[in-house]
């Protein structure tokens, strides 16, 4: 767990969230015949989750969550 205090820091909270969402999916990616496509669909998948919290909260977004597409 994050050792930061309880009444701020959400938006550290969202990314550890985020990168912690995306590892059980790239170890099951790692045991695929094909890991590289499994991996770029979790990180995608986890990434747009991530920009979708980011866009629920009324503090700036991260700035990846401004791009779309392949960017």
């Amino acid at each position: 767990p994050l050792l930061l205090p309880p009444n701020a820091f959400a938006h550290l909270r969202r990314q550890a969230a985020a990168l912690a969402a995306l590892r059980p999916r790239l170890n099951d990616c790692c045991r695929q015949h094909s890991p590289l496509p499994c991996a770029r669909r979790a990180w995608k998948d986890v990434l747009d989750g991530f920009c979708t919290d980011e866009f629920g909260v009324k503090t700036r977004q991260f700035h990846c969550c401004h791009r779309h597409g392949a960017a």
